[in-house]
């Protein structure tokens, strides 16, 4: 990598490319929710347009985990450790818990016929609504931030880090396993474990100035995992006649070269430095932005109940295509307008 290094944002700059990769990583969790049936195998084109938009948008989690890296190592700049747990608890903690009770009551899950203890399980391990299961690394990120920000100008540290997790987490555990090989998974980095390799490279990959030669291998990097990750699961699931899930993990080297590939791509985007200069532009983007986190609360209540009223010759290729914008549309209206309600704001925040 280059030696050169950028400084991060003031406290109050917003980031442009930010905002638009946080509205479009939301945009394809959306796609990928409404393109569900990539997770049944079956010899027909719609499970291999499915599974295209599963492939090719697996980015938006591990990009999440980035963007937290990139905005919030350097928070001792503007907080206190105990303003960062506040502002964290205010912003995840109290919206998952608050909506996990809203799925809940959707789904008719009555804590007095299941048992008040069974009921605040299936809210902890997210099985109300398993799409929250990313809340749960995501307070193992915050929790892991106060040590991790003391290293935020060791980047020598913070590279090994991330690539001693590279290489012991995302690329022997599967080299191992396709050549026939048991790996020990007692063998990994225990402070970088889970998803915060995503944390680190967020960072310092959103500090680091890239040469354009760099950036090529990165997207290069980046199209051979996602092929390769699409034309292997293709081919490993119509031998076994069933959806072979060996490709699918979020922190394996396929993923990991897909997410950076993206992160740098929209950092380097022309069009976003253009938009930069437009005032009005960017504060609307910031605005879309803001309500990303509302999107991601309520979609699938959105999902199910036009499941539920729209007539099923509109559930397919329609279904995949279409759905996913206007569910977004509409997740943000909604959560534009609980942001103007003094109460209801801190459940959309």
């Amino acid at each position: 990598m280059s030696t050169q290094t950028l400084s991060p944002p003031a406290a109050k700059t917003r980031v442009l490319y930010y905002d638009v990769l946080n509205i479009c990583a939301t945009l394809g969790v959306v796609f990928l929710h409404c393109n569900g049936i990539a997770h049944t195998y079956s010899n027909t084109p719609a499970w291999y347009q499915a599974l295209f938009v599963e492939v090719f948008l697996y980015w938006p989690v591990p990009i999440f985990f980035m963007l937290s890296g990139a905005t919030l190592m350097g928070y001792r700049k503007r907080y206190t450790t105990a303003e960062f747990f506040k502002k964290r608890f205010l912003r995840t903690a109290i919206p998952f818990v608050v909506w996990s009770l809203i799925v809940a009551a959707t789904k008719k899950i009555n804590p007095l016929e299941i048992g008040v203890r069974e009921f605040i399980s299936r809210i902890f391990d997210t099985s109300i609504e398993n799409v929250y299961w990313f809340f749960i690394p995501l307070f193992a990120a915050y929790l892991a931030m106060p040590a991790l920000s003391l290293l935020k100008d060791h980047r020598r540290t913070l590279w090994y880090l991330a690539g001693a997790s590279f290489v012991l987490t995302s690329l022997l555990p599967p080299l191992f396993r396709y050549v026939g090989l048991r790996w020990n998974s007692g063998l990994y980095v225990p402070v970088v474990g889970s998803y915060l390799i995503f944390v680190i490279l967020g960072y310092l990959f959103s500090t680091q100035e890239l040469r354009r030669w760099q950036r090529i291998v990165i997207y290069i990097l980046g199209l051979f995992g996602a092929g390769l990750r699409y034309g292997m699961t293709i081919l490993l699931s119509v031998r076994d006649g069933t959806l072979n899930r060996t490709f699918f993990s979020y922190t394996e080297y396929y993923s990991v070269f897909l997410a950076v590939a993206v992160f740098v791509f929209f950092k380097h985007l022309k069009p976003i430095r253009w938009l930069q200069q437009k005032p009005r532009v960017s504060k609307a983007i910031a605005v879309l932005s803001g309500c990303s986190f509302g999107v991601y609360l309520m979609h699938k209540i959105l999902m199910r109940y036009l499941q539920g009223v729209l007539p099923e010759e509109l559930l397919g290729f329609e279904w995949r295509l279409f759905a996913p914008f206007v569910i977004y549309a509409a997740a943000v209206l909604v959560t534009f307008l609980l942001k103007k309600i003094p109460l209801l704001k801190h459940i959309v925040p």
